[in-house]
């Protein structure tokens, strides 16, 4: 049975190693009136000390998973699940899972996941979030060999009955960062 080919963005869902298997967030602050949308699922980096729309080449800080403001109109705490871009506020506060051990389930772009394991992959940004939910349309490229500065590393594909098709297009994998500025950015060729 064929996947859908309908991106979600980057999923915490355990962490590499002997390591606890909880995706703890931690908070970085968002610039006021910065101008790009982040959606919950997107990459993150820093710039200047605030967060940032990560790059498909960039080295990344971590998934970003929504944030906090006071609304510059009713002047209430607004949570939100996506930051929506232009907010002129001083306490926008995001929180993102940043930990370079943390294991994320993404849709790889048009490639039978079976196929992918130890590769690397840029991140595909070519599809916007959702305003309705505030969900990433982020992807997986297409996953090579070499390539030491891409943002994942995959490490397994998603074991779930009857919904992700292995051998198909869109299937879904577990990756790790491999250029993660936590880990001193560029990480390991992939094979």
């Amino acid at each position: 049975m064929a996947n859908t080919n309908k991106p979600f963005g980057f999923r915490p869902v355990g962490k590499s190693g002997a390591n606890y298997n909880n995706s703890g967030n931690n908070a970085y602050p968002i610039s006021s009136s910065y101008g790009t949308a982040i959606y919950n699922g997107d990459i993150v980096t820093l710039s200047g000390g605030y967060l940032a729309a990560g790059a498909t080449s960039n080295a990344i800080v971590g998934v970003f998973q929504g944030c906090k403001y006071t609304d510059p109109t009713t002047k209430r705490p607004t949570w939100s699940n996506y930051y929506p871009g232009s907010i002129a506020a001083s306490d926008i506060v995001a929180y993102v899972s940043d930990d370079p051990n943390q294991q994320f389930l993404v849709q790889v772009l048009g490639v039978a996941a079976v196929t992918c394991i130890g590769r690397n992959a840029l991140t595909d940004t070519s599809v916007s979030g959702s305003t309705v939910y505030g969900l990433s349309g982020q992807q997986l490229g297409t996953p090579a060999t070499g390539n030491a500065t891409y943002t994942w590393k995959i490490v397994g594909v998603y074991d779930a009955i009857g919904d992700n098709d292995v051998l198909s297009a869109y299937s879904e994998v577990i990756v790790i960062p491999n250029n993660h500025l936590y880990k001193g950015g560029t990480g390991t060729a992939g094979v």
